[in-house]
């Protein structure tokens, strides 16, 4: 038996699978969806969410800005479950936040998060590049 990874038709990098109900929570046009074996597409730099083959639902067809994708604005989501936007992405008390959140009234995560999983995780990296992002320019300007 094979397995393989898809690849994202826009960018070629490797996509992670993703339920059909969680597609169905954030694609405008559901009537447009095919029956399953859709891959999420977690490049910032790329347009496109979801593929199969050479269907995409991008940027565009999604119900709820993505805050993880370049193109989004500061309203973008970075936490679906509690409305976290990325204007509130570098607060250091953010993950501490939705942990306390999560803990007391749970996450459907499975659901609510294009990709399926937790946002911790991306909120995390993020701001990890923010910070190296910041250090470089302090060094470069001396």
């Amino acid at each position: 038996m094979l397995f393989f990874s898809a690849k994202c038709p826009a960018c070629n990098q490797k996509g992670q699978k993703v339920e059909n109900d969680t597609m169905i929570h954030h694609v405008k046009d559901i009537s447009k969806m095919g029956d399953g074996g859709y891959s999420y597409c977690s490049n910032p730099q790329c347009n496109v969410v979801y593929f199969r083959d050479k269907e995409v639902f991008t940027t565009d067809m999604i119900n709820k800005e993505i805050g993880f994708k370049n193109s989004s604005s500061d309203q973008g989501a970075v936490c679906f479950c509690y409305n976290y936007t990325k204007s509130v992405l570098y607060d250091d008390a953010l993950v501490d936040k939705i942990n306390i959140r999560i803990d007391n009234y749970g996450s459907r995560c499975d659901l609510r998060s294009p990709s399926g999983k937790c946002c911790i995780k991306e909120i995390k990296k993020m701001q990890k590049e923010k910070k190296e992002e910041e250090l470089h320019d302090i060094f470069k300007e001396k």
